[in-house]
C-alpha cells in the first residue's frame, strides 16, 4: 500500500490536472509595448495556471519597435528604477543590445543616482555624459571601475584620446587598479594601437545561427562538425567548430584570402584552457606547438567526442552587433561576427606568435545547440594564420 504522503501527492496532482486553467496574458493585447511590459513583470507561480506564452520572443519583438514606441519602453523602465531596479535594468539592456540608438533618459537617470553599471549601456552616450564620466574618474575612487567601463562602450574619439593620455602619463589613482586604464577598452571590444588610435577586436557585421528545421543549400560557414584529428592532451576527436567558406559574398566582411578556414577545438580540453590551431587557408589545421597543457585536466577515454547536437544553419540576415552583447538577455548567442557574449571577463587571447590580440569571428552556444552550458569562442590571427578558441561558463 502506499504511504499516506504519497497517496496525497497523488490526489492533489489529479487535481491540478483536472482543473488546470489555460490563461492567454496577451489576449486582445496589440500594442508592443503593453506586451513588453507583460512579459517582464512579475509572474506567480500557480499550479492551476497554464499560461499561453505569446507567439514572438522579446527579442523580436523589441527588433520591431518604432523610435515612438522604443521612447516610451525607455521611459517605462525609467519610472520602474526606484521601485524594480532589476526590471528596469532588463528593459534598459533590451533596448541597448536589440535596438539601436542612444538610452538617453535612462543614462540621466542613472547619472542622478550615480549608477554607472551595466557599462554597456553607455554605448552610446553623447558628450555631456562622456565628460561627466571623465571628470568623476579622478575622484570618485568608489566607483572608478565601472566608470572606465562606462567610458570603454562610449569608445568615441575622445575616449580614445583620453585612454591614450592615461595610458602615456599615468595619473595617481591607476596605483590602485588592478590593470591600466586602457585595458578597460577590451570589455567594449575594441583596444589602442601602438600609435593611440582604436582598433577593433571584432567584426560589426553579424550573422546568427538558427537550428535548422530543414535541410538546405550550402551556408558560408557550417558549424560542428566531426575533425579528423585527435587531441594530443586528451586522444578525444578534435571538433570543427566553424567551417567558413571564404569565397562567399556573405563572409566579404572577414577580408581573408584563401578557400576555407576550418576553426578546431578540443570540446573536452577547451573548457580548461585555450586551444591554439594552425590553418592554412585551404580547410587544413594542424595542432600548434604554443599549446601549453593546463594546471588541470580530467581523465578522458579517448576516442570520438559525440553529443546529441542540433543541426545548425547560418542565416542569411544580418543580426544587430550587439544582440549577444549581454548574456544574461538569454538570447540564442551563435554567431559570426559581432560583439562576444562575455559570460565572464572579456578574454581575447593573444597571438603566441605575434602576441598582438587575435580578433573574435564567431561563437558557438551550447544551450542553444543541445541545452547544455556554455559558449565557445572562435578567434583568428590573420598575420600568423593561427586560430584559437576558447570556453566560458556561468
Amino acid at each position: 500500500m502506499p504511504c499516506y504522503q504519497q497517496k496525497k501527492a497523488l490526489e492533489h496532482q489529479a487535481y491540478i490536472e483536472q482543473n488546470r486553467k489555460e490563461v492567454n496574458r496577451y489576449a486582445g493585447i496589440d500594442d508592443p509595448v503593453e506586451i513588453l511590459k507583460i512579459m517582464h513583470g512579475p509572474r506567480k507561480f500557480d499550479p492551476l495556471i497554464r499560461e499561453v506564452p505569446y507567439p514572438r520572443t522579446a527579442q523580436e519583438i523589441y527588433q520591431g519597435l518604432t523610435e515612438e514606441e522604443r521612447g516610451r519602453m525607455e521611459s517605462y523602465a525609467v519610472d520602474l528604477l526606484e521601485e524594480d531596479t532589476d526590471q528596469a535594468e532588463m528593459i534598459l539592456l533590451s533596448l541597448a543590445c536589440f535596438t539601436v540608438g542612444e538610452i538617453r533618459q535612462g543614462l540621466e537617470a542613472f547619472m542622478r543616482e550615480e549608477m554607472y553599471h551595466p557599462a554597456i549601456l553607455f554605448k552610446e552616450a553623447g558628450p555631456d555624459i562622456r565628460e561627466q564620466l571623465i571628470e568623476k574618474v579622478g575622484s570618485d575612487a568608489a566607483n572608478r571601475n565601472h566608470l572606465l567601463l562606462a567610458l570603454a562602450w562610449i569608445g568615441d574619439e575622445a575616449v580614445v584620446k583620453q585612454f591614450a593620455a592615461w595610458r602615456e602619463s599615468p595619473p595617481e589613482w591607476t596605483s590602485a587598479l588592478y590593470q591600466p586604464p586602457e585595458a578597460y577598452a577590451r570589455f567594449a571590444g575594441w583596444e589602442l594601437d601602438a600609435e593611440g588610435g582604436q582598433r577593433w577586436l571584432f567584426h560589426r557585421e553579424c550573422y546568427p545561427f538558427k537550428v535548422a528545421e530543414a535541410p538546405g543549400a550550402p551556408a558560408a560557414v557550417t558549424m560542428l562538425q566531426t575533425g579528423t584529428h585527435s587531441c594530443p592532451w586528451c586522444g578525444d576527436g578534435l571538433t570543427v567548430l566553424f567551417d567558413f567558406d571564404l569565397q562567399h559574398p556573405q563572409l566579404g566582411f572577414m577580408k581573408l584570402p584563401g578557400k576555407r578556414l576550418r576553426i578546431a577545438a578540443c570540446m573536452l580540453c577547451n573548457c580548461y584552457g585555450t586551444v591554439y590551431m594552425k590553418a592554412d587557408l585551404e580547410g587544413g589545421y594542424s595542432w600548434s606547438e604554443y599549446n601549453v597543457v593546463p594546471d588541470y585536466l580530467p581523465e578522458h577515454g579517448g576516442g570520438t567526442y559525440e553529443a546529441d547536437w542540433r543541426e545548425m544553419r547560418l542565416s542569411g540576415q544580418p543580426a544587430g552587433t550587439y544582440e549577444s552583447a549581454e548574456w544574461t538577455l538569454e538570447a540564442p548567442a551563435s554567431q559570426i561576427g559581432g560583439h562576444p557574449a562575455w559570460i565572464q571577463d572579456a578574454d581575447y587571447p593573444d597571438c603566441p606568435c605575434c602576441s598582438r590580440t587575435m580578433t573574435f569571428v564567431a561563437q558557438a552556444d551550447m544551450g542553444q545547440v543541445a541545452e547544455d552550458e556554455g559558449i565557445y569562442y572562435a578567434f583568428v590571427c590573420p598575420e600568423c594564420l593561427i586560430t584559437a578558441v576558447n570556453y566560458q561558463q556561468t
